[in-house]
């Protein structure tokens, strides 16, 4: 069976650098699969906001279009003023020729696709990416919590769409739980994201000054204060640099100023990098010596799969998604506590090991090889099939 299929995400263009602004593992996700989903035959699109970034011929490097629609102004907006423009941006959609599929990312996209496919009489695909219930159950100190119009709307959502997509299982638990009874559980189904090998890869070039990566932006989420406390802790005479890459997500200098007068009396030699293109971050986390995942909250870590592609451990935290991205001895170590005394330990006895360290880098390459794109494509597949040969709900 032959269909079209619009990957819809409003908040932010899937062709912005991950790690700038709202940008960061979602719209690593919408171009591997977009363009594994048009390597095996799909038609598919990618359409987002036109916040004046976009043009009228624009595609992804591996050649799927990327649509750009009105919606607003054409110029950035607050993530949080975006719900007011969904109803815009479903009109805008719904004058697009008819797509058989409606994937939609985020719950911004899911409140304007769902009326496009309703126009359309197609079926509508959700996929969360982040659970707003999941997420303020694990809040990090000093953070926001998700509004109740956010909480509200997720659980609408899913019981609206033919089927929603998790990264993992504790994200399908966690949607179900959200959502509420009554629901079929087979409504809610697991499809893993995929890494490109091509760009991740182990290398054999070595880094001169040894490092550790944090790669993500810079939010509280992120946890990365525990990096850099851990990192201070190991010592002084076998402690590497941190470095720390991806710009500043929107609303958090304050927490961007205290990670730096962290960094300055903590002793640690701490880099501070802004958003890396694609290829800046292979190279970044092939040269790592560990990769540090210290999240509050994860919907998966496709971070901590990259790092695994690139032949580099990963030590993180055991919370949501990352017990399914890191497998634990194979790819990296988790740990369940935040206590930095504990994760310098574990960090420190993987640098003082070399053989096991090299051990972990390859069994941890094994594991991310059996992560595809193509396999999340065919799997999707499989999934839009079924949704569209199902009696349309009213």
């Amino acid at each position: 069976m032959s269909f079209r299929v619009a990957l819809i995400s409003l908040h932010t263009s899937p062709l912005s650098q991950p790690g700038s602004g709202d940008a960061g593992g979602m719209n690593v996700y919408l171009v591997g699969l977009a363009e594994a989903l048009a390597e095996a035959g799909t038609e598919v699109e990618l359409i987002t906001r036109d916040a004046g970034e976009g043009t009228a011929d624009a595609h992804t490097p591996g050649g799927v279009p990327v649509r750009f629609v009105k919606a607003g102004p054409r110029a950035p907006v607050p993530k949080g003023e975006l719900a007011a423009l969904t109803p815009d941006f479903a009109r805008s959609l719904a004058e697009l020729p008819r797509f058989d599929v409606v994937h939609s990312h985020y719950w911004l996209s899911g409140l304007a696709g769902l009326e496009a496919a309703a126009a359309w009489r197609a079926p509508h695909i959700l996929s969360l990416h982040t659970v707003a219930a999941l997420k303020n159950q694990r809040l990090a100190s000093g953070d926001r919590p998700e509004p109740a119009e956010r909480l509200a709307g997720e659980r609408m959502l899913v019981r609206a769409s033919a089927r929603t997509v998790t990264a993992t299982e504790a994200e399908r638990r966690a949607v179900l739980d959200a959502a509420g009874p009554g629901l079929g559980a087979d409504r809610v189904v697991v499809v893993p994201p995929g890494v490109d090998p091509v760009l991740f890869h182990p290398r054999e070039a070595v880094a001169p000054d040894p490092y550790l990566l944090v790669l993500a932006r810079i939010q509280p989420l992120k946890g990365i204060e525990l990096a850099i406390e851990a990192v201070a802790a190991l010592p002084a005479d076998r402690r590497p640099r941190l470095v720390v890459a991806g710009g500043t997500s929107p609303g958090h200098d304050d927490y961007a100023a205290v990670l730096r007068a962290l960094a300055e009396r903590s002793g640690a030699r701490v880099e501070f990098l802004p958003a890396q293109s694609r290829s800046a971050t292979a190279a970044l986390l092939a040269g790592a010596e560990l990769l540090i995942v210290p999240s509050h909250s994860e919907t998966f870590g496709l971070v901590a799969l990259e790092a695994a592609a690139s032949g580099t451990p990963v030590v993180a935290a055991a919370s949501g998604g990352l017990v399914e991205a890191v497998a634990d001895g194979v790819s990296g170590v988790l740990l369940t506590d935040r206590d930095p005394e504990r994760w310098a330990e574990a960090i420190d006895r993987l640098l003082t090991d070399p053989r096991r360290l090299a051990a972990l880098g390859a069994s941890a390459a094994e594991h991310a090889a059996r992560h595809t794109w193509a396999g999340t494509a065919e799997q999707l597949r499989r999934v839009y099939r079924g949704a569209v040969e199902e009696p349309l709900r009213e």
